[in-house]
Formats: C-alpha cells, sequence, structure tokens
C-alpha cells in the first residue's frame, strides 16, 4: 500500500512550482500565512507534513490544512450567520472545566461590542503512528527523493483521534446544548466515515434545532493543488450520541477478556510449578 506524505509545506509533493519551492525553503505554511509551527524532536526545522497518501486516500494530519483560503469559516458564516458583515473570529478560547474552544466565530452590533449570535468552530485531523518513518520520508523529499509510490512504515491512530474527539463533542455539546449555542465540527471524509461506522451513526441527517453540526470535508485535487471541498452536513443531539457511545458496536467480548485472563493465570501457574521444580533440585 502505498504510504507517504502527500502535502510538504502546503503543496502536493509532485509539484515543483516556484511558490511550492519557496514555501519549502522558508518551511512556510500557505494555509497560516505564517511558519509552520509542527515539531518533531527528530528534526531541527518544523515538521511541515500536511497530509498523507494512505492507500487510495489523501488524509490531513494537520489542523492548519483546514485553514486555506478560509473555506471552513466562510461556509460556517454564510450557513449560519447568512452574512460575513459584522464578524470577528476568535482563536483558543477558554472555558473553565471543559477545556478550550478552537474558534469562536461571533456576530456582533455594527459599531458595538454587544454580541448578538455565535457559534464555535472545533477541527479534528487524524494523526499518525511510526512517525519516526514519516521524518523520514521528509528528510528524503528535502534532499531531492522521490517518495510519491513509496511505502514507508508509518500508520494512522484513527481510532485514538475519534476516542479524543467524542469525548470532546460530548463534553462541549452539553454545554452549547444548555446554552442554545451551535458547535461546527469539522471533519475530513475519510475520518468521518470510520467515525460513523465506528459508532454506528449512518441514521444522521441535518436537523437545524440540533446544536451538534458536523461539516465534511474532502481535499480534492485541482491543478498544482489539493482544495477544501465540502461534501455534507449533519447534525446530532447530545443524547442520541451518548446512546451511539454507549451502545457501540465495537465493544470488546467479555468471554474473550476473560479467556485471556485465564491465560495469563495458567502461564503464572506453570512458571510458579517451575520455580518450586527448581528450588527442590537445589535443596
Amino acid at each position: 500500500m502505498e504510504k507517504h506524505p502527500s502535502e510538504i509545506f502546503g503543496y502536493p509533493v509532485d509539484v515543483h512550482t516556484s511558490a511550492a519551492e519557496a514555501a519549502r525553503r522558508a518551511h512556510r505554511c500557505p494555509f497560516s500565512g505564517q511558519k509552520c509551527n509542527k515539531k518533531s524532536r527528530l528534526l531541527k526545522y518544523p515538521m511541515g507534513v500536511c497530509s498523507v497518501q494512505y492507500g487510495d486516500h489523501v488524509v490531513a494530519i494537520c489542523p492548519r490544512r483546514f485553514l486555506q483560503e478560509q473555506v471552513v469559516f466562510l461556509d460556517v458564516a454564510d450557513q449560519h450567520f447568512g452574512t460575513r458583515d459584522n464578524l470577528l473570529l476568535f482563536q483558543e478560547v477558554r472555558l473553565p472545566t471543559v477545556g478550550s474552544f478552537d474558534f469562536v466565530m461571533v456576530k456582533h452590533k455594527p459599531l458595538s461590542s454587544q454580541i448578538e449570535d455565535f457559534v464555535i468552530i472545533e477541527i479534528q485531523t487524524d494523526q499518525t503512528t511510526g512517525t519516526g518513518q514519516l521524518v523520514q520520508a521528509l528528510e528524503d523529499f528535502l534532499q531531492g527523493e522521490t517518495v510519491v509510490g513509496r511505502t514507508y512504515s508509518f500508520g494512522l491512530n484513527t481510532y485514538d483521534t475519534l476516542k479524543r474527539s467524542f469525548t470532546q463533542i460530548l463534553n462541549k455539546g452539553v454545554v452549547l446544548e444548555q446554552w442554545g449555542q451551535k458547535a461546527y465540527w469539522v471533519f475530513q471524509e475519510p475520518v468521518y466515515r470510520n467515525f460513523v461506522a465506528r459508532y454506528n451513526l449512518g441514521g444522521m441527517t441535518y436537523d437545524d434545532g440540533y446544536t451538534t453540526v458536523f461539516l465534511v470535508y474532502d481535499l480534492t485535487r485541482e491543478r498544482d493543488l489539493y482544495r477544501l471541498t465540502r461534501t455534507r452536513k449533519l447534525s446530532a443531539s447530545t443524547e442520541e450520541l451518548l446512546s451511539a457511545f454507549r451502545n457501540s458496536p465495537g465493544v470488546p467480548s467479555k468471554d474473550d477478556f476473560v479467556a485471556k485472563l485465564e491465560e495469563k493465570i495458567r502461564a503464572q501457574l506453570q512458571l510458579k510449578v517451575r520455580l518450586q521444580g527448581a528450588d527442590e533440585e537445589a535443596q
């Protein structure tokens, strides 16, 4: 299976335009307009892999990847507020006992600090395992090697990503449901499909009365760039999500777990017998 970086410092790895090479030399993230802030203890420069080719899918592994051309923020502005006027966007707003919100988009009255409405925007991306191999791929690429078509032995830790995401969705969802304010959870299509399958959420549609909204995007190749394209919009109540979490079809078998414990006991008993036998021979 093909596994390698798909975008490095914002550009596909098969693109070598002057803009792409300039971004790579400067370690610049074109999505944020700033220097890449991803770090690895294995590198002295930023870990500039934005997305990876993982089999047939291009999967984003950096939240800043979703800042491209402010597509997500403009979609939320148009769909929720119906306007782009008198809107402000704040990043990393902390709420005691709940945590930080990635972004808060606020609509205020003209020439006033009085708030008319606000929404929360949370961005969820996948993460890698065996990241040392991804670092090697990055180094190979920056040294002039071709990585397209190659297989580096890193993985995607989608289970852990979704476990942490679902906990946040529930914790923050309870608060926002009580407030009567919407939260927009931004996912990429491959990760969202895994989320739906893992928690049996295939029946979701969109209901404007629900405060937890899922905006799903994918990366579509257009000439020298991958662009964010929205694929669907869905929503759910906190109660529906909690029920799905509680009744997850992926719950392991208790019998299998008990059998594993019994196997460990047998191994310990055999070891104990061997040790006792050795002690008796020594005497």
